[in-house]
């Protein structure tokens, strides 16, 4: 059985992968994390507890892995040292990083493909706090991954993940707006910005393939869908769950007459940023998740948890009181 480690993996996309790779029975699988997020998860698999930016990381530095698999690389500096303390000791490993390594406002309107410039990272970005500068570290940290030619790589690039598990609530606000609100705004000007988005489930497939795929690139733009706007995504999910909410569009001068912000409502883009998918559904060619679908499947799983207010985004309630006034 190969001896997979994954990093992180009580979360999000790490908790549908470490679910995958346990329920095929054919991996030896050790969880190394802080044991702080979803603890209850997993007691009966492999783990090893502590804190990757200590020198708990060390614990890993004894036996040999035949891949690792790491959700939770944040900071260039200590993971230098993680790929030295490593050397000779991993078949593999593959790296969750993200679109953000982009220049976003530098590309707006160009399909991004791999090939693309990515960011600088200066000394401070390399350990500022964790969002801050998010992409040019995760750009260094991939160049620090690939300067290790002894080392078998694949970094995998999503954009906006969507599915369930979803714990930032950035799909979650518009899902619930859909469900619960009878209306609700969108900030729209024009024509739509759109984005691109990674299906949770297709990043999920994609890295249980490259635990055993032997052919492959080092780098890929992870993308589910190239180009969709939030009224878009609004629409499907309104079919998908029989609802038919009045969508109040507000221009930025409306915007500014109710003194809101356009980073208030999550996954909202001051511009276009699509990442082209061609390299990606080439080597890993799996049928994508369908949108409509996983919103259900997304429905379904917050209906059991009873679809609570979202932490994130513009408050429910002063959203209503905003509405009155136009």
């Amino acid at each position: 059985m190969k001896k997979i480690l994954i990093l992180g993996g009580t979360n999000f996309v790490g908790r549908s992968l470490t679910e995958r790779l346990i329920a095929s029975g054919r991996y030896d699988v050790i969880l190394f994390n802080r044991g702080k997020t979803n603890a209850e998860l997993f007691t009966g698999v492999k783990q090893i507890q502590g804190d990757r930016e200590t020198a708990d990381i060390e614990k890993i530095y004894n036996q040999y892995w035949d891949c690792i698999i790491d959700f939770s690389g944040y900071y260039p500096v200590t993971f230098e040292k993680l790929l030295q303390g490593i050397k000779g000791k991993a078949g593999r490993y593959i790296f969750i990083s993200t679109v953000s390594v982009f220049d976003v406002a530098k590309y707006q309107g160009q399909l991004i493909t791999e090939q693309f410039e990515t960011h600088t990272c200066t000394e401070a970005q390399k350990v500022s706090p964790l969002m801050d500068a998010y992409g040019e570290k995760k750009a260094e940290m991939e160049r620090l991954l690939l300067a290790q030619h002894d080392l078998d790589t694949i970094i995998f690039r999503p954009s906006f993940i969507y599915g369930k598990y979803d714990y930032t609530e950035r799909f979650y606000y518009w899902l619930y707006r859909v469900e619960k609100c009878h209306r609700f705004l969108l900030p729209e000007d024009g024509a739509p910005h759109a984005l691109s988005l990674t299906n949770a489930d297709d990043l999920t497939e994609a890295l249980l393939m490259a635990v055993e795929i032997e052919k492959h690139s080092t780098v890929y733009n992870t993308i589910s869908t190239v180009s969709v706007s939030i009224r878009q995504l609004v629409d499907v999910a309104a079919k998908a769950y029989g609802k038919n909410p009045e969508i109040i569009t507000v221009g930025s001068k409306q915007l500014e007459k109710l003194s809101l912000q356009l980073s208030q409502f999550p996954l909202m883009m001051p511009m276009d940023f699509n990442a082209d998918d061609t390299l990606w559904k080439k080597d890993f060619p799996f049928v994508r998740a369908d949108l409509a679908e996983t919103l259900i499947d997304m429905r379904d799983y917050n209906l059991a948890r009873g679809f609570p207010v979202p932490k994130a985004g513009l408050d429910v309630i002063k959203e209503q009181e905003l509405i009155n006034t136009l």
